[in-house]
């Protein structure tokens, strides 16, 4: 490659900004390491002596049961939300009416607004509901929330199809339904796929709503993170052991369903 002005200029920017990304994550994984009393001597990026590998014993007692509460909320979320938007995109992709058009304006605008303006009628309903502080109550509050996106970008993607596809399987004697099963959504598992792992993340790593509907037994990882800090003492060892232990699970799904993540942006992306 010849090295140029502009060559050396996206290098050294790409360095810095790996540097700038990797740094926060080096300091949590060494002062995972260390005692409390290593962490009030400020040496931030230099490893304690001994390496107090028992901190992620300690952090995995503690967060063993939150890890098991966002397992089950967010593994239901992102299925049924995964599904529920397929069947909307698919919906809004291929029938062209008035009321479509009123639906896509409304999903936008579920997509856009902020989930914080609507948290206290959201409260209010599942409180209303009976549904508060319960598995089922958190379960359906991240689905309203996340539905909105699903459908929008598994409708792009279906935009990308040809229609080619399902009239031929028309003309054989298909179904509507058979051809959504059938034909459409195997085509469609990148796109499945990269909306499973974007709406996993985002409901891995929300903190405001799990704060507001959880309780002592349902309490997810965020929640449960900001609590192992302590009141009087400040935990930070076992606070950072138990963050890179809760990024274990999402990072185990992209790795999983990684190959598929970027096809699947890039087919409703590059649709011309």
């Amino acid at each position: 490659m010849k090295i140029t002005l502009t060559n050396t200029f996206f290098i050294l920017s790409l360095v810095i900004l790996t540097v700038g990304y990797i740094l926060p994550i080096y300091v949590m994984f060494v002062t995972s390491l260390k005692t409390p009393l290593e962490i009030t001597q400020r040496t931030y990026l230099i490893p304690g002596e001994p390496l107090q590998f028992q901190n992620y014993i300690r952090a995995f007692e503690l967060t063993f049961p939150s890890l098991i509460n966002s397992s089950i909320i967010t593994i239901s979320v992102t299925a049924i939300s995964t599904f529920i938007g397929g069947l909307n995109g698919y919906f809004l992709s291929r029938y062209k009416s008035k009321l479509t058009k009123v639906l896509f304006i409304l999903i936008v605008i579920g997509l856009f607004i902020p989930y914080q303006v609507i948290l206290i009628p959201l409260v209010q309903i599942m409180a209303a509901t009976k549904l508060a502080l319960t598995y089922l109550g958190l379960i359906l509050s991240y689905i309203i929330l996340n539905v909105p996106l699903a459908s929008t970008l598994m409708g792009t993607f279906f935009f990308s199809i040809p229609r080619e596809l399902e009239e031929s399987a028309e003309v054989d004697g298909a179904s509507r339904i058979g051809i959504f099963f059938k034909i459409i959504s195997p085509i469609a598992a990148p796109a499945y796929a990269s909306t499973s792992i974007i709406i996993f993340t985002q409901v891995w790593n929300e903190f405001l709503l799990a704060l507001t509907l959880s309780t002592p037994y349902t309490t997810p990882i965020t929640v449960k993170l900001a609590e192992i800090k302590g009141s009087y003492v400040a935990l930070y060892n076992l606070q950072m052991a138990a963050a890179l232990l809760s990024t274990m699970v999402p990072l185990l799904l992209f790795l999983f369903l990684g190959k598929y993540f970027v096809r699947g942006i890039l087919a409703g992306a590059l649709k011309g």
